[in-house]
């Protein structure tokens, strides 16, 4: 108001240059999304039964440093919307944030708790700015970075497999870590007595990877315009791929159901008002005879086999349930506040003789791990979060933006019920916190 004009001018100008450096530093971390290049360090706290635990070391990622400089620039505004929330979600997040705060102090690895809590805000703030910018975002940028990872994942993923370990050389700095069909405590999927490497790319499990891909596959879907359906092809192609590579059973399945509500049944729907119910009926007779056909010819293939071999005795599988065990354990004893965040690991109590490494990592299945660490307030909060955001799809007009975010946060949930990687790994709380966001973005009010 009291600006002469020549500081108006300049006022815009700088608005205008930094809402450009703003989204590109969001592209640039939607690029950077699934490296893991970034700086560990190993404090006392970040070791449990003699070992050292990714999960509890503090680590500078790149795209944290991304994440921090959005911070930076766009504090200002985040001042003055924030107090335009609505007071119900800024009371159950300051209930839960108290709550965090609480259970960490009573923890056993207090300082490890409080690492967790800095987490939290990091990614609370990116699910903010997300849900106030994501409508402003270019979309055809969005597209390629989407797309981007996609492939490059994708190319990397393909040659490990033919490798059967690492490639090596500049991919560290992206992520790739060392490693082959034999190095202890490895992804591998057991076929006939073989062992199969199943491919990490720059993630740090294939099911993190395998998530990755449908996320994205997701995201091409969702922004797709007349001038990207080329790309949306190419990468459903190639995403499709490569999650087959990954032999991550629970996000293969959940992404065949996928392709079959989304595809399937829509070209059912136009196609069978076109023939006649007898020429319906015998089309859905040879398709189903060729999918038969199709089993019998590969149930030799490592794919089939990966399915159809599956036992409940698998090693995987019980590791899971001891986890299981620990968890229900841990609500029972610290129902309220929980054993604290990041506290999980401090709280098994194996007998020295079932202690194995592999069993010193979280509960796979997000809502026992809320509810392990953070307790009963905790879980409420995070039940009733979950229930805004499905409201708040409910309430979206357009139906395809609709139907792909219900998708989105349903694939959190099922894929949530089978791993921990959301809550425990940057790249998996990236992706929460980007999608969570995504889904704010088009609450009316």
């Amino acid at each position: 108001m009291f600006l002469n004009q020549p500081e108006k001018v300049k006022t815009g100008f700088w608005l205008l240059s930094q809402n450009k450096i703003l989204n590109s530093l969001f592209y640039l971390l939607l690029l950077f999304l699934p490296t893991q290049f970034g700086k560990h360090f190993w404090p006392n706290y970040a070791f449990v039964f003699g070992l050292r635990l990714d999960y509890l070391s503090p680590t500078i990622y790149l795209t944290d440093i991304f994440i921090g400089l959005i911070f930076l620039l766009y504090f200002p505004k985040l001042i003055s919307k924030a107090k335009k929330l609505n007071k119900k979600y800024l009371i159950a997040y300051v209930v839960l944030l108290l709550s965090l705060i609480i259970g960490a102090l009573m923890s056993k690895n207090p300082l490890a708790g409080f690492y967790g809590i800095i987490k939290f805000l990091e990614f609370s703030f990116l699910v903010f700015f997300v849900g106030k910018n994501f409508k402003v975002f270019n979309k055809t940028i969005l597209i390629i970075c989407f797309f981007t990872g996609i492939i490059f994942e994708s190319l990397l993923a393909f040659f490990q497999y033919l490798n059967q370990g690492s490639i090596g050389g500049i991919f560290y700095l992206f992520g790739e870590r060392a490693f082959n069909a034999q190095t202890p405590g490895i992804a591998n999927a057991s076929i006939n007595g073989q062992l199969i490497l199943r491919p990490y790319a720059t993630f740090p499990h294939p099911n993190v990877l395998a998530a990755f891909l449908i996320i994205a596959m997701f995201y091409l879907l969702l922004l797709v315009n007349n001038r990207t359906k080329k790309i949306l092809v190419a990468g459903v192609i190639l995403g499709t791929a490569t999650l087959l590579l990954t032999l991550s059973r629970t996000a293969i399945f959940l992404w065949l159901i996928y392709l079959i509500v989304l595809f399937g049944i829509p070209l059912v729907k136009k196609y069978k008002n076109r023939f006649s119910n007898m020429k319906f009926l015998i089309g859905v007779i040879i398709v189903i005879a060729l999918m038969m056909s199709l089993y019998f010819v590969f149930q030799n293939s490592f794919f089939v086999q990966r399915f159809s071999l599956a036992k409940l005795s698998d090693e995987s599988l019980t590791q899971r349930q001891l986890l299981i065990n620990q968890s229900v354990y841990m609500i029972t004893t610290r129902p309220l506040f929980g054993v604290g965040i990041n506290n999980f690991f401090n709280n098994l109590s194996f007998s020295k003789e079932k202690l194995l490494i592999p069993l010193i990592q979280p509960v796979h299945n997000i809502f026992l791990l809320i509810f392990s660490e953070t307790g009963l307030i905790g879980f409420t909060v995070s039940v009733w979060f979950f229930y805004q955001i499905f409201k708040v799809i409910q309430k979206i007009n357009l139906v395809k933006e609709r139907n792909y975010l219900m998708a989105l946060i349903f694939l959190i949930v099922f894929l949530g019920l089978f791993d921990h990687y959301f809550l425990t790994i940057q790249q998996g709380q990236l992706l929460l916190s980007i999608i969570i966001g995504t889904v704010l973005s088009y609450r009316k009010s």
